[in-house]
């Protein structure tokens, strides 16, 4: 579609271009435009450069108004860059929250398996003094 406007626009544009050269030798009476402002001359304009005047108005124009339509869809775009990237950063937030989380869970577990390690050791220790101490009480 982008290709389709870009040869219509060059066609155009060449056209406009091929009226200017070959109206370079008419005319055109202004005296209504100066009959407006009261004044009694009668002026010729060469009717090929208002062709060329007309062209470059209107390639102006159009740009200023593309030019605005672009910019307030660059606007657009940039805020919603933005909220993509707050969206994103409070991701990773949430994700590296996740991960804490996770080291100290592990961290815990391990925590844990030690304590009931010790707690094993302890009651095997314990049994073997209850043992010992039976053992005492009945050799006495």
């Amino acid at each position: 579609m982008r290709r389709v406007f870009l040869v219509l626009s060059i066609v155009l544009l060449l056209g406009f271009i091929y009226l200017a050269v070959i109206n370079m030798n008419n005319s055109i009476n202004l005296s209504y435009i100066y009959s407006v402002i009261e004044s009694q001359n009668i002026t010729t304009f060469n009717l090929g450069i208002y062709t060329l005047i007309s062209l470059f108005a209107g390639i102006f124009v159009g740009a200023g108004i593309v030019y605005m339509f672009l910019s307030a869809q660059n606007d657009k775009v940039k805020a919603y860059q933005r909220e993509l990237e707050r969206t994103s950063v409070s991701g990773l937030n949430n994700a590296s929250r996740v991960e804490v989380l996770e080291a100290k869970i592990k961290t815990l577990e391990k925590a844990f398996n030690t304590v009931a390690d010790e707690r094993t050791q302890l009651e095997v220790q314990i049994k073997n003094l209850n043992e010992e101490i039976n053992n005492i009480t009945k050799n006495k």
